[in-house]
């Protein structure tokens, strides 16, 4: 991914202007009635109402047309209302047919009416990886971290209450500031939420409206997880230390939490159809309410202007009231431009792999060894000492089909039956192929990656002997299959393997950048530990999450930005527990300043997808690295208003605005010249398309949070197409001097088709403080 075709960069320009939006899912329904998120402005409630509310159901109320409900009944406007939101953000979701969202857009007070979409879920050893603790010893942190208690926020799919993960032992009472509840439903009482377990709760109204009633036979209508995904974030967010976690065997250890000492309040907006906007903002304004001060949000569903982004202008109140914000990129890498949840007031985070592997051989008839990755633990293990007959449906060329990729229905049980069936990656699930070879009677499979995923080895715990294979691995397979009449092999599993090199790598599924919506501001922020995570699960749901495994575990090994987003998630509880008064931007900054980009051998992180090096649209300011952000040095603090300032550099309509000014009554000061000048810890600087501009100048503040005398200087990349002068070169801090301002002026030199990538640094004996730097030159139009 390091370089880039100049036609791709036209693609860029041309998405840029035209812009993306997210499809309403319910656009899917043939109900009349559709639910659709309204925006409301704040301060333009009529002094007749006596709340929101009122107001609100008033307002739907006179653009509704009587209607006949399930019961033979005129449906009143509360039957219509879902939610209404009042504390991240104010407005109403409803159900509305077409007309009357004409109507209801013409009222006073409505700021925009958008449709309810579906997002996705985004689906130890990393404490030690992170450097959280030493290998000899349990200790964690050289201070308490229940000096300040903190509540992380989880929306997922629930929590799994007896994981050993949210034992509660030796934790001190709840904080009184603490307003959350613990909602009961089936198979889920209050005695279930703890002194961890602070706060569970349920939104299912705008999925039930798109989706029809919740069947409570088949899925727990509470806060219970049965899924597993937000039992495994949660852990890996806040769960208490527990020896002896494992996966049947593989990954033993102590499982803990990023911060153990963190508060967890679950908020449960996921069920077995999606995730839901209007139940994803009304879990964000609930849990702002209750005093959560950090969000986990391992979710996404496209990329939309921000304006018309959901879970971003949910976020963005969050932020506004001191609230941190951490949510996945997503899985849909290595293609560039993949990346969700890009707006600037929150963390994105990628995945990367650690230093930890689960090796599996294959060996061929010929007698070759070859190596994989698998978690398969079963009674049907193959004979090392005996070979068995290969068959694989497809060529060793690119083009998959259904049979090559063993699609449900496509094997053949004569021809499968008593063999190692090799298997391409794509479109089913990786465990769902394994199901399928064991339906159609093989005893094996071997999983081989395609040029998408590239080496990146993923282990799964399939329900039958199964390893997965890089793809010039899976090439060899092929190649032996093909050319050897009766081919054979056998597969053995080798257990858990530490201090792999190189770690960390890029994930090839990790979302890439740049930022569609806004070349200035480089995504991803960051990457964290994103594949084979071993955490709490629930007890609901067998490993592989099929509902053919009868197997029960207490933990489980997942891969995805899901659990990369946790584990930023869980060190921002632990810099807010040592630092309360950080905003959420500082806690950012401390997070991207202090992040590095060489893995254990001393080399540039590399991308799983090409085992080339990685670059900032790959991992975004580097890989974590909490201890250091602990004492970052200096911060790039951003405030509310700044951030609004940069979308009125984005050129949002006033009406577009006003989704976002909503507590403040913010209005535009122009204080940026462009997007660019937005306080970042990364600069982004772009050349427009004009090559009568020859210099770019941009402007950051670095805030001292290190001893009060304190002095930095410059040090910065060398480029190809431009020169980068930084002014002043050094910066000099004192009990009086704790803000400084410095300029960085771009000047082109030779215009490249492709992105140049650096980093600004200020360093002193004791500090680097590492901005990633990004020039692209846009193409003449």
């Amino acid at each position: 991914m390091a370089n880039f075709p100049a036609k791709w960069w036209f693609l860029v320009v041309v998405l840029s202007c035209v812009g993306t939006t997210i499809v309403s899912c319910t656009d899917s329904f043939p109900p009349t009635h559709k639910t659709y998120i309204i925006y409301m402005d704040k301060w333009a409630k009529p002094q007749e109402f006596n709340d929101h509310n009122q107001w609100y159901s008033s307002l739907i109320k006179s653009v509704t047309s009587a209607a006949i409900n399930p019961q033979g009944e005129e449906a009143g406007d509360d039957d219509r209302i879902i939610y209404t939101y009042g504390t991240a953000f104010h407005g109403v979701a409803a159900r509305l047919s077409g007309e009357e969202v004409e109507r209801v857009q013409q009222q006073d007070g409505v700021m925009a009416v958008f449709p309810d979409t579906m997002y996705q879920l985004h689906t130890t050893r990393s404490p030690l990886f992170l450097g959280l603790e030493r290998q000899d010893s349990t200790s964690t942190l050289s201070y308490n971290p229940f000096d300040y208690d903190v509540v992380v926020g989880v929306l997922d799919t629930g929590v799994w209450p007896e994981s050993p993960s949210f034992n509660d032992t030796g934790m001190t009472p709840v904080p009184a500031r603490w307003r959350g509840a613990c909602e009961v439903g089936r198979g889920f009482t209050r005695r279930h939420c703890n002194k961890k377990i602070v706060g569970a709760r349920v939104f299912y109204r705008g999925y039930e409206a798109a989706s029809g009633k919740i069947n409570e036979q088949v899925e727990y209508k509470s806060p219970r997880d049965q899924d597993g995904h937000g039992t495994h974030t949660a852990a890996t967010v806040a769960g208490a230390p527990v020896r002896g976690a494992n996966l049947m065997g593989y990954a033993y250890g102590t499982a803990r939490g990023m911060a153990p000492g963190a508060r967890i309040a679950a908020y449960k907006v996921c069920w077995t159809g999606g995730c839901f906007s209007s139940d994803i903002l009304s879990a964000v304004d609930r849990a702002v309410a209750d005093g959560v001060n950090v969000l986990s949000i391992s979710l996404g569903g496209g990329i939309s202007s921000y304006f018309r982004d959901s879970l971003s202008v949910g976020a963005f109140g969050a932020m506004e009231k001191g609230v941190f914000v951490s949510c996945s990129a997503g899985n849909g890498g290595p293609d560039p431009i993949s990346l969700t949840n890009v707006s600037p007031w929150v963390a994105t985070v990628g995945a990367s792999t650690m230093d930890r592997d689960f090796p599996a051989t294959i060996k061929l008839g010929t007698g070759q060894y070859l190596t994989g990755a698998s978690l398969y633990k079963g009674r049907r293990n193959l004979s090392p000492n005996k070979q068995y007959p290969l068959v694989y449906h497809g060529s060793n060329s690119t083009n998959l089909t259904p049979s090559s990729m063993c699609l449900e229905g496509t094997l053949d049980r004569h021809s499968v039956a008593g063999k190692i069936v090799i298997c391409d990656r794509g479109i089913s699930p990786r465990v769902e192929k394994g199901q399928v070879v064991k339906d159609a009677g093989g005893v094996g499979m071997i999983l081989t990656n395609t040029a998408a995923n590239g080496e990146e080895l993923v282990a799964d715990c399939h329900l039958l002997p199964a390893v997965a294979v890089g793809e010039s691995t899976g090439k060899v397979v092929k190649q032996h299959y093909a050319t050897h009449r009766g081919a054979t092999a056998t597969l053995s599993f080798q257990g858990t393997k530490l201090k792999i090199k190189p770690s960390p790598v890029v994930a090839a599924f990790s979302s890439r950048g740049p930022n569609i919506l806004s070349l200035e501001i480089l995504k991803p922020d960051v990457v964290a530990p994103g594949v084979n995570i071993l955490a709490a699960w629930t007890g609901a749901l067998g490993p592989s999450s099929l509902p053919t495994d009868p197997r029960r575990t207490k933990f489980n090994i997942l891969s995805g930005t899901s659990m990369s987003c946790p584990h930023v998630s869980g060190v921002a509880a632990l810099i807010k527990s040592k630092h309360p008064n950080w905003s959420p931007a500082a806690i950012k900054s401390a997070l991207m300043t202090t992040a590095y980009i060489h893995d254990n051998m001393q080399k540039p992180l590399k991308d799983a997808s090409s085992a080339t090096p990685s670059t900032p649209y790959d991992h975004g300011a580097g890989h974590i690295n909490p201890l250091k952000a602990l004492d970052p040095g200096l911060v790039y603090d951003i405030g509310a208003q700044d951030y609004f300032e940069f979308l009125c550099a984005q050129g949002l309509t006033t009406s577009e605005l006003l989704v976002f000014s909503k507590f403040a009554n913010r209005k535009c000061r122009h204080s940026l010249r462009n997007g660019g000048d937005l306080n970042y810890p990364a600069i982004s600087a772009v050349f427009p398309e004009s090559t009568n501009v020859t210099a770019v100048t941009l402007h950051r503040t670095v805030t001292n949070v290190g001893p009060a005398v304190s002095s930095y200087r410059a040090v910065v990349s060398a480029f190809r197409g431009a020169s980068v002068r930084v002014e002043p070169g050094r910066l000099e801090f004192s009990s009086s001097v704790k803000k400084i301002t410095y300029k960085v002026t771009f000047v082109s030199k030779s215009r490249q088709s492709t992105p140049e990538f650096g980093a600004i640094i200020w360093k002193n004996a004791v500090h680097k403080v590492r901005s990633p730097v990004v020039i692209t030159w846009l193409p003449p139009l």
